[in-house]
This record gives C-alpha cells, sequence and structure tokens, in this order.
C-alpha cells in the first residue's frame, strides 16, 4: 500500500511512502495505531502520518526516568558500559580531559560519572523532571529543552553522545546538524540507535519491541543513519552491532504477555 502525504520524508523531502504495517504502544498499553511506511526515495522508516504534539505527550509519562534516590544497579551498569566507549575514544584519540555533551541525557547519571573520570560533562534533556533531578542529584549543567534551544557555542565540545536519542526526535538531520557545529575540530559523535535491518526487526515485525510506537519517530539502519549524518556534512567512522538479548527478550515478552509492563524495571500502567 502505498501514501501520499502533504509534509516530506525528514530524510530526502519525498512524499511517496509504502506502509509496511501499523504499530501499537507494546510498553505503556495506551491506545493508539501508528503506521510504520517507509520513503520510496530514500528508504528512511517513519511514522506516517507523525502523531501529534498531544499524542506523544500522552505516551511519555512522568515516570519516563526513574528519580531514585540512589541509582539502581542496573542503571550504573548501563551507564559505565557508555562511559567506556567514550573512555576508549578518548584513548584513541589522545585527549585527556574531553569536552562531553549528552544529547537526552535523563537524569544524568553517566554524565556524573563521566566527570568522576575528569570530563567536562553537559547536558540536554526535555524531561523537567529529569533535568532537575541530574543538577540537584549531581550539580550538572543540563539544559532543560532541546537541541534547538540550548546555548551551545561552535566547537565547544570533544565529545557529543546521542544514547538511543535521534529516532525520538522530529528533525533528525536538523540535530545532527546542530551536533556537528558544536563538535570541536576532530570531535566525535557517538550515537546509539536500534536497527531496523536486525534479525529482530525482520521477524518479529510490528512485534517489534524496539519499534517503540509512537515515541520512536524513525526507524534507521546502517544505510539510512550514514545518509541522515552525510546530509549534516559528517561520516561515519565505526558501526558497532550490539550483541545484547534485552531486545530480543522483550520482544519475545510483549508476544506472550501482548504488552511489556516495565521500563527500567519499573511498573507503569498505574
Amino acid at each position: 500500500m502505498s501514501r501520499v502525504d502533504g509534509a516530506g520524508c525528514a530524510l530526502c523531502g519525498g512524499e511517496r511512502f509504502r506502509t509496511l504495517f501499523v504499530a501499537r504502544d507494546r510498553l505503556l498499553g495506551r491506545p493508539g495505531e501508528f503506521p510504520v511506511a517507509r520513503c520510496h526515495a530514500c528508504g528512511l522508516t517513519q511514522l506516517r502520518p507523525p502523531p501529534s504534539a498531544d499524542t506523544l505527550a500522552a505516551h511519555y509519562p512522568d515516570t519516563y526516568y526513574p528519580l531514585d534516590a540512589e541509582p539502581a544497579a542496573e542503571a550504573i551498569d548501563v551507564a559505565r558500559g557508555l562511559l567506556e566507549r567514550v573512555a576508549d575514544w578518548t584513548t584513541r584519540s589522545g585527549r585527556t580531559a574531553p569536552r562531553v555533551l549528552d544529547v537526552g541525557c535523563g537524569t544524568g547519571l553517566y554524565l556524573h560519572l563521566a566527570r568522576q573520570q575528569g570530563m567536562s560533562a553537559r547536558g540536554v534533556e526535555l524531561s523537567e523532571s529529569a533535568a532537575a533531578y541530574g543538577r540537584e542529584r549531581f550539580g550538572l549543567d543540563i539544559h532543560h529543552g532541546t537541541l534547538e534551544t540550548a546555548a551551545l557555542s561552535p566547537g565547544s565540545f570533544d565529545v557529543i553522545t546521542m544514547w538511543h536519542v535521534l529516532e525520538h526526535l522530529p528533525d533528525p538531520v536538523g540535530a545532527l546538524r546542530r551536533c556537528a557545529s558544536a563538535l570541536a575540530p576532530g570531535g566525535s559523535l557517538l550515537i546509539g540507535t536500534p536497527n531496523f535491518a536486525s534479525f529482530e526487526a525482520r521477524v518479529f515485525g510490528r512485534r517489534w519491541y524496539s519499534l517503540d510506537a509512537p515515541r520512536h519517530l524513525y526507524h534507521f539502519t546502517p544505510w539510512t543513519l550514514a545518509a541522515a549524518l552525510q546530509r549534516a556534512d559528517m561520516q561515519v567512522e565505526q558501526i558497532v552491532h550490539s550483541t545484547g538479548t534485552a531486545g530480543l527478550v522483550y520482544s519475545i515478552m510483549g508476544d506472550l504477555t501482548g504488552v511489556s509492563l516495565k521500563l527500567r524495571s519499573r511498573p507503569l500502567n498505574e
């Protein structure tokens, strides 16, 4: 089935899309149907039509980020894993105290650990409660808002990280351009995003847990991500495929239960 929508593809501007299937919110179980379509011109998969601001607000509960007095052990392990990737880049680049910006930093746990390792750490976070937590709990410099509203001087960061954030943004190419401007010469942007060309995505289709409709507006493959970076005047240096099984486990759980009722070990359907 093909459709023509007035708003063009965020990557190439194309206006012809093929609907692959209709997804639903398998994380929270909230109502709504969200067509997932592929652009005929560039192949970027996306929600068409994109959900309204009111719809998205209803699917981002206040409890999206845990605001615990002490971070959970699982959250600490994840943050340490992210920090190891930055530390690896630091070692290879020869920079001893890199300036780090984390886009979509949540409560700032990863930035807190980065600062403990001697890095200069700043964050951008859309959730007001999560940003306030990071500022108060860890004393971090976190901008509450978006990349567009953050005051970022050109060339002011050595490393920018976007851990499972790009797929949430309404203008991914614009966000990448903003990051490119804020990077210092020789700096790097580290991106983590689900792979729509993965085995899990092909097997589970509309039941794939990482679709995370409607919060994930775009679904990248290595090729469409590289194309988005190229449009932002950046180039891919390395692609690493995760060998983790969490997505597979959660996809199977969704098939067994109809909807996964947990995010970061917290019930969200109360």
